[in-house]
């Protein structure tokens, strides 16, 4: 009974990451509230891979959007 009631309590402390984009949203990241630059694209793909919890799915379709200054990846999350 008391390994039974130990599973449910530790089950019920699993938090889920509420900031995760969906797998098919796609992702737009800024440098920690800034724009990033055109040239920062490597330090953009490390802060989309943050967002998504481990790794986002890159593809010919990722961009800069100069008006906004994001690195924005269409894929979403893998």
């Amino acid at each position: 009974m008391a390994l039974a009631l130990s599973v449910l309590a530790q089950a019920a402390c699993v938090a889920t990451a509420p900031s995760v984009p969906a797998a098919r949203e796609p992702v737009r990241v800024s440098n920690g509230g800034q724009p990033f630059q055109m040239w920062e694209g490597a330090l953009a793909r490390k802060a989309a891979d943050a967002a998504c919890g481990g790794a986002v799915n890159v593809s010919i379709y990722d961009r800069f959007d100069r008006g906004t200054g994001e690195w924005v990846y269409p894929g979403g999350c893998a």
